[in-house]
C-alpha cells in the first residue's frame, strides 16, 4: 500500500485559516440562516486555496517567482471577484463602514433602504442614514469595536430610507480591513416588515380585548346616561312648571318657589357625575385603543395607567372577585401609555377569567406595586383563580398558545404582554399553582428622561396675573352645532365669543379679520379640516396661526397623529370641562 504523503507544516496556516472561516460559517448559518453560511464557506474554500497555492510555489526557484506572482496575483483577483458576487446577491443587507462613510453597500441594502443604486449610499456619512435616537449609541458601539478589535453582539437599529420612511435592521457587526483601511462590516436582517406584522398582531390583541369588554363597557356607559336623561328630563319639567307658577302669581309668587329651585340642584350635581363616568369611559378607551402614534415613550404613572385598566375591566371582575389594591410608592417609568394599558388590561382580563363566577366575597384579584432595591417599580397581580399547571408555565408566553376554550382567547395576550415589558428592558415573570391561583410580576427601569411636565392646574376667569384688561375674543370652529354653541354660552361669561360651524367659512372670515386673540379649533371636519386652516395661516397670516388651539375626539388619521406631534400649539382632548378650556385659552392668549 503507498504510504500516505504527509502535508509539510508550512502548509498548516492556511489550514487553521478555513477552520476558521468554516467555523465562523457553521456559526453564521445558525443565525444568519443557510445563504449567509454558504457564502462564507465558498470564500473560506476559495481562501483555503490561494494560501495553499502560495505556500507550493514559496520554496520553488528565484527565476519562476515573478511568473507566479502573476498567477496568483490573478487567482486573488478572482477570488476578490467570487466574494464581492457571493455578497452582492447575498438575500440580506451587507454594509462595509470605514472612516465615518458607506463604502460598500450590496443589492439587498440598497434596496432596503429605497434606494435606486448603490451610489447613494456611498456617497453619505455612515450616521445620515441612522434615526437620531439610535446615532449616539451606535457611535459609541463602532468606536468600542474599532479600539478592541473584538465584534459588538447584534442590536436592532432604526435606519432613514430615501424617501424618508424608516427601516427596521438587526444588525451584527464585524471587524476587517477593506482596501487597506480598517472597516466594520455591518451584517444586516431586515426587519421592518416583521415590526409592523407585530404592529397588527398587537392591534388584533387589542380590539379581541375590547370585543370581550364591549357588553360590560355599554354596561357602564348606559347606566350613568340612564340617569343623566332622567335627571335632565325632571329638571326641564320642574322649570316648566315653576316659570308658570311665576307666570301666575308674580313676583309674590317668587319667594314660595325658591325651595323647588334649590331642590333643582341635585338631580343636576347627579347629571354632572353622570357625565364626568362617561368622560372617564372615553377617556380610559381612547387610550387603550389608539393604534397609531408609533412607540413613543414618556414617563407614566402606572398606577393611574392601572386604575384606568381596572375601570376597562370593571365589569368581567365585579361578578367574580373583590379588587384590593395596596399601591405603593413607585417611580415614573418611561412607556408609551396605550401599551402599558394593554399590559395591564390583558392581566387583569386573565385574573378574572381564571376565577369562575358566583364567588366573589372568596376570591380575589389583588394589585400591588412597589420600588425594588435598584430603584424600579414593580407591579404584581395575582388572582386566586385555577392555577396554570405546571408542564403548561414554560409555554404562555408562545404566541397562540392558550389554555382557554375556544373562542375565549387568541392566545396572543401574553406573548404580547412579554414583548412589550421585555422592549422596556424590563422583566416579567408568573408563579402558579393548580386551585392555588397565580401571581404575575413586572419590574420596570425607572424614567430616565425629564421629568413628566405637571398637568396644567384649572384657572379660574379671575386668577392673579393672567392677562384680564379686556374682553378677550376667541373664534370657535366645530361642525358640531350644538357643540360650538354650548362652547359659546359658557364662555360668554368672560370674552367675547364667536362661533362658525364650517372651516371653509373660518378661513373667508379669518383673512378678512385678524383681531381674533384665540381661535379655537376642531382637529378634525368635512372638506376643511383643522389642520387645512392652520397650513394656511401658517403661510398668510404665521401670527394668527400661533393662536389657535386645537379641539379633538381622537387623531384617528396618520396625517392627525403627525399634525398634532410636529405642531407647537396646545391641543384639548375631548370631552374636556368648562375649567380645563379657560386655562388653555389664557393659555395661548397670554403666549
Amino acid at each position: 500500500m503507498q504510504a500516505m504523503k504527509m502535508i509539510h507544516p508550512r502548509h498548516f496556516s492556511p489550514l487553521l485559516g478555513v477552520g476558521g472561516l468554516v467555523a465562523t460559517a457553521i456559526l453564521l448559518g445558525v443565525v444568519r440562516g443557510p445563504a449567509v453560511a454558504a457564502g462564507v464557506l465558498a470564500l473560506s474554500l476559495v481562501g483555503f486555496a490561494v494560501g495553499y497555492a502560495l505556500r507550493r510555489t514559496k520554496g520553488r526557484s528565484d527565476g519562476r517567482i515573478l511568473s507566479t506572482t502573476s498567477r496568483m496575483a490573478a487567482v486573488t483577483a478572482k477570488a476578490d471577484e467570487r466574494l464581492v458576487s457571493l455578497v452582492e446577491v447575498a438575500p440580506e443587507p451587507v454594509l462595509v463602514c470605514a472612516g465615518g462613510r458607506v463604502v460598500y453597500a450590496n443589492r439587498a441594502a440598497v434596496t432596503a433602504l429605497h434606494c435606486d443604486s448603490a451610489e447613494e449610499l456611498t456617497t453619505r456619512n455612515f450616521f445620515d442614514l441612522v434615526e437620531g435616537k439610535d446615532r449616539e449609541a451606535l457611535a459609541q458601539r463602532l468606536r468600542e469595536m474599532l479600539s478592541s478589535g473584538r465584534p459588538a453582539p447584534s442590536a436592532e437599529v432604526d435606519f432613514l430610507c430615501r424617501d424618508g420612511s424608516r427601516a427596521t435592521l438587526d444588525v451584527s457587526y464585524l471587524v476587517t480591513e477593506f482596501q487597506g483601511e480598517r472597516a466594520i462590516v455591518l451584517l444586516c436582517r431586515d426587519m421592518t416588515e416583521r415590526k409592523q406584522l407585530q404592529g397588527h398582531l398587537m392591534l388584533a390583541d387589542r380590539l379581541a380585548s375590547l370585543g370581550t369588554l364591549a357588553a360590560g363597557v355599554a354596561h357602564e356607559i348606559n347606566n350613568p346616561l340612564l340617569y343623566i336623561s332622567m335627571n335632565i328630563e325632571f329638571v326641564t319639567s320642574e322649570v316648566q312648571r315653576i316659570s308658570g307658577q311665576l307666570g301666575s302669581g308674580g313676583v309674590n309668587k317668587a319667594a314660595e318657589l325658591v325651595p323647588q329651585l334649590e331642590a333643582l340642584d341635585r338631580p343636576l350635581h347627579e347629571a354632572r357625575d353622570g357625565a364626568q363616568r362617561v368622560k372617564d369611559i372615553v377617556r380610559d378607551l381612547r387610550s387603550f385603543s389608539t393604534g397609531g402614534g408609533g412607540e413613543r415613550v414618556w414617563p407614566v404613572d402606572i398606577c393611574a395607567i392601572m386604575e384606568s385598566a381596572l375601570r376597562m375591566a370593571r365589569n368581567e371582575i365585579k361578578y367574580r372577585a373583590e379588587v384590593v389594591r395596596q399601591y405603593g410608592e413607585t417611580p415614573m417609568v418611561d412607556a408609551n401609555e396605550s401599551r402599558m394599558a394593554q399590559v395591564f388590561l390583558n392581566l387583569l382580563i386573565n385574573a378574572a377569567q381564571a376565577i369562575p363566577e358566583g364567588n366573589v366575597p372568596n376570591n380575589e384579584i389583588r394589585i400591588s406595586t412597589t420600588t425594588d432595591r435598584a430603584g424600579r417599580a414593580v407591579i404584581q397581580v395575582q388572582d386566586s383563580g385555577v392555577g396554570i399547571p405546571l408542564d403548561v408555565l414554560p409555554r404562555v408566553f408562545d404566541p397562540f398558545f392558550t389554555t382557554k376554550a375556544v373562542g375565549k382567547g387568541t392566545g396572543l395576550g401574553l406573548a404580547i404582554v412579554h414583548r412589550i415589558v421585555t422592549a422596556l428592558k424590563g422583566e416579567i415573570y408568573i408563579e402558579s399553582q393548580v386551585g392555588s391561583g397565580t401571581k404575575v410580576r413586572i419590574i420596570l427601569p425607572p424614567a430616565q428622561g425629564a421629568p413628566q411636565a405637571a398637568e396644567a392646574k384649572p384657572l379660574s376667569p379671575h386668577d392673579v396675573g393672567v392677562r384680564d384688561e379686556r374682553r378677550l375674543r376667541v373664534l370657535l370652529i366645530d361642525d358640531e352645532t350644538a357643540l360650538g354653541t354650548s362652547l359659546r354660552r359658557c364662555i360668554s361669561r368672560y370674552w367675547n365669543a364667536s362661533f362658525v360651524n364650517d372651516g371653509r367659512q373660518a378661513l373667508e372670515l379669518l383673512r378678512h379679520d385678524c383681531g381674533y386673540d384665540v381661535i379655537v379649533c376642531d382637529l378634525m371636519m368635512p372638506e376643511v379640516t383643522g389642520m387645512d386652516i392652520y397650513e394656511e395661516l401658517v403661510q398668510s397670516k404665521p401670527d394668527l396661526s400661533k393662536r389657535m388651539l386645537f379641539m379633538t375626539g381622537g387623531a384617528f388619521t396618520e396625517r392627525a397623529r403627525s399634525f398634532l406631534e410636529s405642531v407647537p400649539n396646545r391641543h384639548l382632548d375631548k370631552p374636556f370641562d368648562l375649567a380645563q378650556l379657560e386655562a388653555a385659552v389664557r393659555s395661548v392668549a397670554a403666549n
